[in-house]
């Protein structure tokens, strides 16, 4: 069964080219153009992965991405920010919302194909180590997208926020640099600041005791260190 992908675009040139480039991929696109439909289909859909402008007529598409965040069973759907707003702050306060991808228009829509699948290929884990790993108190579901700290469940962590922790516990004690980071989880080496963006974000949502095991090596990178 295809993937379905939610489109909230209200720019009516931008959302066509947008669909036909997803739809011709094989994707099952529902396009809107507003911020409370996309939440209605959202909700009824459950769609794989979310594409969201940010300026839309009945409000921000970052709300959306936060609402998205605090659903209880939908919150790690991957979620694309699509917008014109280029600023560093704009693009922090897009990854502080919840978005694991922020594109600036214009954008190839081969990009933005190649942007949707990398995300999208974040379902399909390596789990030799089985569907739970689990680290002193942590244990993280890798399936389920679920992480639990002493019996506590930990929740409206984005799904780069979940990928983050996740990588760093399977890799502990190692170092993981800024570039192998960006290679596994973003399939890319040139985005500057983002994982130090996310990093900021899945510390702040974590328990102290939990967020003071993520170390910040100086010029090299990051480590979990039990």
């Amino acid at each position: 069964m295809s993937k379905t992908i939610l489109l909230v675009e209200d720019e009516p040139n931008s959302r066509a080219i947008a669909q036909a480039a997803l739809s011709g991929t094989g994707y099952r696109v529902i396009a809107t153009d507003g911020v409370t439909p996309a939440w209605h289909i959202f909700t009824n859909e459950k769609p794989d992965l979310a594409v969201v402008d940010i300026n839309l007529p009945d409000g921000s598409g970052l709300d959306l991405c936060k609402k998205i965040r605090s659903h209880p069973e939908l919150g790690t759907t991957p979620v694309v920010i699509l917008t014109g707003q280029s600023g560093f702050e704009n693009k922090a306060e897009g990854f502080s919302a919840g978005a694991d991808q922020y594109l600036v228009k214009p954008v190839a829509p081969q990009e933005l194909i190649l942007w949707v699948e990398a995300l999208l290929r974040r379902l399909a884990y390596d789990t030799e180590e089985g569907d739970t790993l689990k680290a002193g108190d942590c244990e993280i579901q890798v399936k389920s997208h679920i992480v639990t700290y002493k019996g506590e469940p930990i929740t409206n962590l984005t799904g780069k926020e979940f990928d983050l922790l996740w990588y760093l516990v399977k890799n502990r004690p190692k170092v993981m640099s800024r570039k192998q980071i960006l290679s596994k989880l973003w399939h890319t080496i040139t985005v500057d600041h983002v994982v130090d963006t996310h990093l900021t974000n899945l510390r702040k949502k974590l328990p102290q005791e939990l967020a003071d095991k993520i170390q910040t090596i100086p010029g090299k990178g990051f480590r979990f260190l039990e």
